[in-house]
């Protein structure tokens, strides 16, 4: 049942049965027969096929896929608790937008592993919409984004604010560009048509690349404060170019150690 669960989460959230067997490493016909005998055991239709690739959640899908979600996250509970022989311990993924991830979190990490010893911590990072999908998907325990993005159900607590700044050699016709969808990005493009600055762009994918550009003295552009490399100038911009640090956490989380570590962070 376990397995043939997984195997629905999987597809409900690829809704394509090629791609969850691709996933999950098992053939196509293995996927279709599990879901086929899942529908039959609950005698529902989960999901309904539209052209050869793409599927449709049923409503019965919609809430299956909540309640196995738990149904999985407790289970995994119970087997780390059945497995430690006594030492009691839990994992922690915590998924971390790129500037929350290598800016703001170590700052907190150490007071974490003083008062939560026992968790076995798994750190990621992605972007801010990554870090959502990762904590709807169960993919993921507690997140950090910088971003305002639709977090759906999920619990999100204000952390920090983040000021931006503009740095680099200002004389420099380069400019240094993150991903669109980084949270970065849509400020350093804002300074740029205020300005009315041509540049020629510079794009990368990372904030530790920009900063060892910088560090380098090629191009400028609009950083988190607490990222410009040492020795690199800097100056202060509008109150406008700041933004905001932000704490997420699932709903009904199942696991006690989790939601203590929660209360922590922001303090409730």
């Amino acid at each position: 049942m376990f397995q043939s669960l997984k195997t629905f989460v999987k597809v409900y959230e690829l809704k394509n049965f090629t791609k969850a067997a691709e996933a999950l490493y098992l053939s196509q016909p293995t996927i279709s027969t599990q879901i086929l005998n899942l529908e039959k055991k609950l005698d529902v239709t989960l999901f309904t096929r539209k052209g050869r690739h793409e599927i449709v959640p049923t409503s019965n899908a919609d809430f299956l896929y909540k309640r196995a979600l738990g149904i999985l996250d407790n289970w995994e509970d119970t087997m780390e608790t059945l497995n430690s022989k006594g030492i009691v311990r839990t994992k922690c993924r915590i998924a971390c937008s790129n500037t929350c991830g290598i800016y703001y979190l170590p700052t907190i990490m150490k007071s974490i592993l003083e008062n939560f010893p026992d968790l076995d911590f798994s750190l990621q990072l992605m972007n801010s919409e990554e870090v959502v999908t990762q904590l709807k998907q169960n993919e993921a325990d507690l997140g950090f984004i910088e971003k305002i993005v639709d977090t759906g159900s999920l619990k999100r607590s204000l952390l920090n604010v983040d000021q931006l700044v503009l740095a680099g050699d200002a004389a420099s016709g380069y400019w240094l560009n993150r991903e669109e969808d980084s949270g970065t990005q849509f400020y350093s493009d804002m300074y740029v048509k205020e300005n009315n600055i041509q540049p020629v762009h510079i794009y990368l994918n990372n904030n530790e690349m920009i900063a060892a550009l910088l560090k380098a003295g090629i191009g400028q552009t609009v950083i988190s404060q607490n990222a410009v490399p040492e020795g690199v100038s800097w100056q202060a911009l509008s109150a406008k170019y700041t933004r905001n640090f932000y704490f997420l956490a699932r709903e009904n989380q199942l696991k006690t150690r989790i939601n203590d570590l929660e209360r922590f962070i922001t303090g409730a």
